[in-house]
């Protein structure tokens, strides 16, 4: 068995919430999923710095090498207990992190075994690693798909040397629609709840109602 097949042999299927970066994302919405947390058993994923809105999650995704590496010591401060997990090959030997292989040529939730899709970007490879670990329904908060204004993320833009180009939304949003039937094909619910968002192909609800 590999380092990583823990997370693709699931014991139950429960609710995952997961929190990217997008402008809509705040600190009000994770105190609420934190309260339901604490009391109902949900899964919780973090994308990127997000870490910094629920340091209690259980899980830390990233697509991104470059941004784990400059922000490995503040993540082992202010989340001690998180599981960060990374799906490029230059942690595939690391000790700390928790490398499971993302597929680059998966369109939308059919990865290649033991490996995850990369979805172009870290919150499309979070939604197939919930699904992955078993999920049944996954709640989505910060999938804004969209800048608000001149603001790229909630927290603003990265370090200078980290990368800040606008993303591609309009190439991501076809994996996310792929992703959508490939959700209803499993059976897994995946609700939208970001306050802000462009993206229409999962179903759209308020977090007080899905929680």
């Amino acid at each position: 068995m590999n380092r990583h097949a823990e997370y693709f042999y699931p014991r139950r299927r429960i609710t995952f919430v997961i929190m990217a970066s997008g402008p809509s994302m705040c600190q009000e919405d994770a105190d609420l999923v934190e309260d339901k947390w604490m009391t109902d058993g949900l899964g919780v994923i973090v994308v990127n710095s997000t870490f910094r809105l629920a340091p209690w999650a259980d899980y830390l995704y990233t697509n991104d090498h470059d941004w784990l590496e400059w922000h490995l010591p503040e993540i082992g401060t202010k989340s001690p207990y998180i599981s960060a997990i990374c799906g490029h090959e230059a942690y595939a030997r690391d000790s700390v992190v928790d490398y499971i292989p993302f597929d680059k040529e998966a369109k939308g939730l059919y990865p290649k075994p033991g490996h995850i899709s990369w979805g172009m970007n870290s919150g499309g490879a979070a939604i197939s690693l919930a699904e992955r670990m078993g999920a049944s329904k996954i709640i989505l908060l910060g999938y804004d798909q969209q800048w608000d204004g001149d603001r790229p993320r909630w927290h603003g833009k990265h370090p200078p040397h980290l990368q800040n180009r606008k993303p591609g939304f309009h190439r991501w949003a076809e994996w996310f629609k792929q992703a959508a039937k490939d959700a209803e094909a499993l059976g897994v619910d995946i609700v939208n709840c970001s306050r802000q968002t462009s993206l229409e192909c999962f179903r759209r609800s308020r977090l007080e109602d899905e929680l």
